[in-house]
């Protein structure tokens, strides 16, 4: 009982620290406005972003020949420059179009640039949003997010208000289909369709990119006929578990920066197929005329080190590999029939 009155008295001291003039007014009014401010400084950045697909259609009969069918996905995107460059995440096939709309409801089309799968960052370009007051971002420091941060997400998903939720950062983490970087988990009610939106800290800074959600599927909504026009609206199932995950914003930057100069990331490459065995990764094919091959690596080798980095599993090895640039020398240390030695390694391109 004593450790609680503590602990009671610590908090509201902690309080009146941070909430000045707190016996005058209502703590919750105050929260609330704090809350809304964080919320209006990254709104104008946040856009929906509307892809239209062309689906393949089936034996019609003859009067049906001229039937479209297509389905649009809704999701969100953010604008990171006075250029009218977005981010988003990566569609789900080819589009034919695709459509951004922005916080006053002003729409424009959007020209997609490039997409890079293995960080599911895609980005889009809007000769319209130059000009635009306030549209871009103000980022800040994903490294100082940690367990316990408080975060807001905003999505622009569907409506013509903003989706918006309140989460605490769980800890940062690796998905199995994105070894390139990690992520930020966060405990938050974010529905998929909220994909590409933004991950804000309590300074009204975007610090990360919403890219999936983990939930349990509920099944969607089917088409919708006008005419000899059929769109299919996929509704994004609603969230039954608020396990969020996001890309730090320097990775979507960076990401975003190679694609805008060369329309795609590059990424290195060694050529070798691996498995994992109690003493580490372990090589069990080398690719003729690889880099791995060329540099001297060897069927049983076990990679210990890249440039002086341990690695213990695939996915590190995959992240040092990826993350370097082709062209890149890099140093593997191996172990090699009962000793340990290292080779240089000029990467290729993947």
């Amino acid at each position: 009982m004593r450790l609680q009155k503590l602990t009671l008295l610590l908090f509201s001291l902690l309080l009146y620290a941070v909430v000045p003039g707190i016996a005058q007014g209502n703590m919750l009014q105050r929260i609330e406005k704090e809350f809304q401010k964080v919320v209006a400084a990254s709104r104008p950045a946040i856009v929906k972003v509307v892809a239209t697909h062309q689906l393949e259609l089936p034996q019609f009969p003859p009067e049906l020949q001229k039937t479209v069918l297509t389905r649009q996905n809704v999701g969100s995107g953010i604008v990171i420059d006075a250029a009218g460059h977005i981010v988003t995440t990566t569609f789900d096939g080819a589009v034919q179009q695709v459509e951004v709309v922005f916080h006053d409801g002003k729409r424009a089309n959007a020209e997609l640039l490039g997409e890079d799968v293995m960080t599911d960052i895609a980005v889009l370009r809007v000769k319209t949003a130059g000009g635009r007051e306030g549209a871009q971002i103000r980022h800040g420091n994903s490294a100082d997010i940690d367990s316990g941060s408080w975060v807001v997400t905003v999505g622009s998903s569907y409506g013509a208000s903003p989706v918006i939720s309140f989460g605490i950062v769980g800890g940062w983490d690796i998905l199995p289909n994105h070894h390139c970087a990690e992520v930020i988990k966060i405990n938050a009610p974010v529905t998929p369709g909220n994909s590409g939106g933004a991950v804000v800290n309590t300074a009204g800074e975007v610090v990360g990119m919403i890219l999936a959600v983990l939930t349990d599927a509920v099944p969607g909504v089917p088409a919708v006929v006008e005419g000899d026009n059929i769109t299919e609206f996929r509704i994004q199932p609603a969230s039954q578990s608020w396990v969020t995950f996001a890309v730090p914003i320097e990775t979507v930057l960076s990401v975003a920066q190679e694609i805008i100069a060369h329309g795609k990331v590059a990424r290195g490459w060694l050529g070798v197929q691996i498995e994992m065995g109690k003493s580490g990764i372990f090589i069990t094919r080398v690719t003729e005329n690889s880099p791995a091959h060329k540099s001297g690596l060897l069927p049983k080798d076990i990679i210990l080190e890249f440039n002086e980095h341990p690695v213990e599993n695939y996915p590190q090895l995959l992240r040092c590999v990826m993350s370097a640039a082709p062209h890149t020398r890099v140093n593997l240390k191996i172990y090699r029939n009962g000793r340990a030695m290292t080779r240089a390694v000029t990467l290729g391109e993947k």
